[in-house]
């Protein structure tokens, strides 16, 4: 088996990131919401045109989004931005059939490198409330669930970076 490759976003990624996307989407969501609605969020916010649209963000160094490949095969990615003094987790998706390989830390584990390299010490997310998958993932790696800052049906987490 060959060795997964942990790097930036290119151009030639985009195409896979929204297959990626939508087999993540179907597995952890798939009791949370119905098939076309997935298909549609998905279809519109993991678009190649809303992916290209973010690489000159990513080429500045003012986001970070890695890949995790296997070759050419796209396994899974990690987005994070800087607004302002606070770091974003944006989105970390994996295929399903990678998931508890550690991938997802070691994704999170770079872009925690890209969050202190801004001077920050810490960093949020949201989860949707049912999506069990997300919220034992996050609480395994740190991050602590702050309820006066949920906003509908989405969890706010919080990690603080030793």
């Amino acid at each position: 088996m060959t060795a997964i490759v942990f790097r930036q976003l290119r151009k030639v990624d985009v195409p896979a990131i929204q297959t990626v996307a939508l087999e993540a989407w179907h597995y952890t969501y798939r009791e949370i919401f119905d098939a076309q609605f997935i298909e549609d969020f998905v279809a519109r916010n993991y678009s190649p045109q809303a992916i290209l649209a973010l690489l000159p963000r990513i080429d500045s160094g003012e986001m970070f989004f890695h890949v995790a490949l296997q070759e050419k095969k796209l396994l899974g990615f990690c987005n994070m931005a800087i607004s302002g003094q606070e770091g974003h987790l944006l989105r970390i998706y994996l295929l399903p059939s990678q998931l508890g390989q550690g991938l997802g830390r070691r994704l999170l584990e770079l872009g925690e490198i890209f969050i202190r390299s801004h001077q920050l010490s810490k960093y949020s997310c949201f989860v949707h409330k049912d999506n069990r998958i997300g919220k034992n993932f996050y609480m395994k790696n740190g991050f602590r669930h702050i309820v006066e800052k949920d906003h509908d049906d989405e969890w706010f987490m919080e990690k603080t970076l030793s």
